[in-house]
């Protein structure tokens, strides 16, 4: 089933370690709350330096969407620079995280993924890219910039969130030349 999910829709609540907001976008079983999920797409707010949430057994796919960027500091002494938006970074959830921002406060998709139930893959598409978006299992397209009419007639609008279901399809045409679409596609392990 092919869905819109709206910004103002999306579930506000705190981190997993209270010390951040965050808003659920989606999530696998529905309704599954920070810890209880197959798989969970939330976006996170960043005010300050902090430490991120630890999630054992659950890998994580981090993506910078505002602010001048943030370094990841492991408790196993290796950095991670998200000095550039919309890129994905790949990490565990078993290691302890703290992040240090570079210049105010920073906005993030993140999508969690417990390990040994489900995978994905994210790319970022531009308005040149192809964006006709077919779905095997689960596909979820945020709209990162701009907005994306769709062949119902439906728009996906900055911040909106479409989820298709196995065998959906979509075909997304951007509504300027400076859209971006966030596209995670994922599937059982």
């Amino acid at each position: 089933m092919t869905k819109i999910l709206k910004a103002e829709n999306y579930r506000e609540g705190r981190w997993l370690n209270g010390l951040g907001l965050s808003w659920d976008i989606a999530a696998a079983p529905n309704g599954s709350g920070a810890q209880d999920f197959y798989w969970r797409m939330a976006l996170a707010r960043i005010d300050s330096s902090v430490a991120f949430s630890h999630y054992p057994n659950v890998d994580r796919i981090f993506t910078l969407i505002e602010g001048q960027g943030l370094e990841l500091l492991f408790n196993d002494r290796k950095i991670l620079k998200v000095d550039n938006p919309f890129v994905p970074h790949e990490f565990s959830g078993d290691i302890k995280a703290a992040c240090v921002v570079n210049n105010g406060p920073c906005r993030a998709l993140n999508l969690f993924l417990r390990r040994g139930v489900w995978n994905a893959s994210v790319r970022v598409l531009s308005a040149n890219d192809d964006l006709n978006v077919i779905s095997r299992h689960t596909t979820l397209a945020f709209a990162l910039r701009g907005s994306f009419k769709l062949a119902a007639g439906d728009t996906l609008d900055r911040g909106g969130t479409l989820q298709l279901s196995s065998g959906d399809g979509a075909k997304l045409e951007p509504q300027s030349q400076d859209a971006l679409l966030y596209v995670a596609t994922l599937a059982p392990v």
